[in-house]
């Protein structure tokens, strides 16, 4: 395992990510030619996907390393392993692989991963998408061992990579089973080619090229027999190689060689594992236990002197082992289940040490998550836990709390008891997974172990900011507004990276809104109009930057002072909300304001200055290097043509948008997603409208987001008027109404605009809230523009 940290381009933080895992495997000496795998491969390049899937030692990984060495195709490759199951982790090998390609390649996605740990990934892999449209040749992603993934939100967003590859990009996934990625579309636009082990295996005169090249002399028929008894399995034929070489009389190797998997642990044993000397033996089962070993890393665990020769020879003796680099090393995966079977048969009160000195080792090399999972899979629970605990603030500032949910999973109960810090990190991973209850059963255990210490040094990690800023988090999922700012207030004090990071998530979690943020009172504006009346809301604007204002608390209050009609408030408000989030150029405040700005200019009837705003938008987050907002500044701009009638503008977008009704939904999207239902409503697509609508109201109501809910019902009810379905359009309407009146919302239905005043009973109720303002809080009323 690798030392060296590969930088993720201009980022703030580094993961450390192996080398070795991002290399095309060596060419191995006396590969035989297989053009028709070759063919098969090469009509990939027409389809969006290549599917190579057989069991283990089929030569999966060699056929397609030597068909990218023989085409000269330029090839991103990344070997999978089971700790590759965090989307943070997965991302951020595939888009460092992808620079090998061209170095510029997954920047954005790479800063959007920055950013947040849990971002929009749609919308971050439609930046990396873009970026990868400007190849100028055809190139491969190939993720290789795919079978040890099992991550679902990894399935969904490779299978969006896959959908919306550029014509240059060709993936290919490899693995020992069919990968559960969302393909029905693909396979019947025959966008698929696929590979198994039938098309994998050896055919009779490949394995006469196979032995001839091993100077093995056989017959046609010879080898042709030797292919039948292993169903053409590379790795049975490499083995058999070995028998042969041994063997005396050939005919009897060939007459009795057992290709099925019943006979493999009687074969590694009998033909492979007894021709070494014993401590060869030893060495290789004790080193069975490591994922990828080096001789540095065999000598550590083995005690021995010479692991890097030891490794040399075997690589030159046996076909079982094969070489990463100059360095590095991995057991064939059939052979290493062997070994691993073995050693626990044989000697297994020495696995639990073997993989404490793995786990030393590494932790002594920097490798601290690798030692982790070594120490887990000893069973050293104390080392484990300590170690994680070094970790866990660094793993959640960049997000890969997926892989610190598993570590704290695999610890029993009984370490985590006495742990306070690991209780308030297992409500951290509970918190990132939307378990909110579950998050505060574990600060509550936390504070019971802290109550019976008695120390008070064991309980820093409660008093301190991480404990704060995860209350903070609740309270927001809670929408307790009080909370929010006591909490956030107490963080404030500390000032650590991790503290500032997630307040700015929380003022703005990548909307194009902050009206149902905390800043919004989460869309309550009765409430958050007594908030700006008491001066609740000045707390808030000291609190997110003493220093500068970068215009949060402002952008908020104009939403609001424009959802209340007071358009010259809100107009002042935003202007010197923009002027502070310019001057220091944060965007997480800039492109709301530019998103309300636009809003204004529609409503007094500029389309053209509506426009500008929205250029304007697309231009700051470029130059500010912000590239994960042009998706939502692209559907706005969808929205203006709309209201202008450009068609062809609108048609472009649709085009080049990557949304689909049945698209997996989220609140970094919901504004894209939501404009996708306008366009299909003003195109006649009522029906494919409404189910995505539907789709969305619960997805709003389950997060309880009002701006939302409002105007995704306000736009079901136009639906269904549209399609003469008027029981259903009033029946929405109503209780749109009821929630807008309960909750002072106006200009949501004052914007829809003639669609929803298409019926006189819908004018007069409107008309009258709009001229009397019976819905807004007083004194705001008085004030409407």
């Amino acid at each position: 395992m690798s030392g060296k940290v590969v930088p993720l381009n201009d980022l703030s933080f580094q993961i450390p990510l192996l080398q070795t895992k991002m290399l095309v495997p060596q060419a191995v000496a006396g590969l035989v030619p297989r053009p028709r795998i070759h063919a098969r491969l090469d009509e990939g390049l027409q389809g969006k996907l290549t599917l190579v899937t057989a069991p283990a030692g089929f030569g999966k990984t060699t056929a397609i390393a030597q068909w990218v060495r023989e085409r000269e195709l330029p090839a991103a490759w990344l070997s999978l392993d089971a700790g590759d199951n965090d989307p943070v982790r997965f991302w951020s090998y595939v888009t460092a692989t992808l620079r090998r390609l061209d170095p510029g390649l997954g920047a954005a996605t790479a800063a959007m991963i920055q950013t947040s740990g849990s971002p929009a990934w749609e919308t971050a892999l439609s930046l990396l998408i873009d970026e990868m449209e400007h190849l100028t040749f055809d190139a491969a992603l190939v993720l290789d061992d795919y079978h040890g993934i099992s991550e679902p939100l990894i399935h969904e967003t490779v299978s969006f990579l896959v959908r919306y590859a550029p014509p240059h990009l060709h993936p290919v996934i490899a693995g020992r089973n069919e990968p559960p990625l969302s393909l029905a579309r693909l396979r019947a636009g025959d966008k698929v080619a696929e590979l198994t082990a039938r098309e994998l295996g050896f055919a009779d005169e490949e394995a006469f090229a196979f032995y001839t090249q091993r100077d093995i002399r056989l017959t046609r028929e010879e080898a042709g027999r030797l292919a039948e008894r292993t169903g053409g399995w590379a790795a049975g034929l490499q083995m058999a190689a070995v028998s042969l070489r041994e063997a005396g009389n050939q005919a009897t190797v060939i007459d009795h060689f057992g290709g099925g998997d019943r006979f493999l642990a009687g074969y590694f044993l009998e033909e492979i594992f007894s021709r070494f000397e014993p401590d060869v033996r030893d060495f290789l089962l004790q080193t069975s236990i490591l994922n990828r070993l080096s001789g540095p890393l065999a000598d550590a665990v083995t005690g021995r002197s010479d692991g890097g020769a030891v490794l040399a020879a075997v690589v030159r003796n046996c076909g079982l082992m094969d070489r990463l680099d100059q360095d590095w090393y991995v057991h064939h995966q059939l052979f290493a289940e062997f070994l691993r079977s073995l050693l626990m048969e044989r000697y297994p009160k020495q696995v639990g040490d073997l993989y404490g000195r793995a786990a030393r080792w590494c932790s002594a090399g920097g490798l601290l998550q690798e030692a982790v999972d070594y120490h887990l899979q000893g069973k050293h629970y104390d080392q484990a836990a300590t170690l994680a605990s070094r970790l866990v603030s660094d793993m959640m500032g960049r997000g890969e709390t997926a892989t610190l949910f598993r570590w704290l999973a695999a610890l029993p109960r009984s370490e985590l008891d006495r742990r306070p810090d690991l209780c308030v990190a297992q409500a951290w991973a509970s918190a990132a997974a939307g378990r909110v209850a579950e998050a505060e059963q574990w600060l509550g255990q936390a504070d019971a172990i802290c109550r019976g210490s008695g120390e008070d040094g064991a309980c820093d990690t409660m008093t301190g900011a991480t404990r704060s800023v995860l209350e903070a988090v609740l309270a927001v999922k809670r929408s307790d507004v009080q909370g929010v700012l006591r909490w956030l207030a107490q963080a404030s004090q500390a000032g650590d990276q991790l503290s500032v990071q997630t307040l700015i998530r929380i003022l703005q979690p990548l909307e194009p809104s902050l009206l149902g943020s905390v800043l919004g009172g989460f869309g309550r504006l009765k409430a958050k109009a007594q908030a700006m009346e008491s001066g609740v809301h000045l707390k808030f604007r000291a609190l997110v930057d003493p220093a500068d204002h970068p215009g949060f608390t402002l952008v908020a209050n104009a939403e609001a002072l424009y959802e209340w009609n007071r358009i010259d408030a809100a107009v002042r408000s935003l202007l010197e909300g923009i002027e502070e989030a310019q001057r220091t150029g944060e965007d997480g405040a800039l492109v709301p304001a530019l998103f309300t700005l636009a809003r204004i200019h529609v409503a007094r009837g500029n389309l053209t200055a509506a426009l500008a705003a929205a250029a304007e938008g697309e231009k700051s987050v470029r130059r500010l290097r912000r590239p994960q907002w042009l998706p939502a500044l692209a559907a706005l701009g969808a929205r203006l043509h709309l209201t202008a009638g450009d068609a062809s503008a609108v048609e472009g977008w649709l085009a080049q948008s990557r949304l689909d009704v049945y698209d997996r939904l989220s609140a970094a999207r919901a504004y894209e997603h939501t404009t996708l239902a306008r366009v299909l409503v003003a195109r006649g697509g009522q029906q494919e409208a409404l189910l995505l609508l539907e789709r969305l109201l619960v997805f709003a109501e389950k997060e309880q987001r009002l701006p939302s809910i409002i105007e995704i019902s306000n736009l079901m009810a136009i639906a269904w008027e549209a399609i003469g379905r008027t029981a259903e359009a009033l029946d929405m309407l109503r209780r749109s109404l009821a929630l807008g009146r309960e909750n002072a919302y106006l200009r949501s239905f004052v914007d829809e605009g003639a669609p929803m005043l298409v019926r006189p009973a819908w004018a007069h109720d409107l008309a009258v809230k709009v001229r009397y303002g019976g819905w807004l809080p007083q004194p705001l009323a008085k004030g409407q523009g």
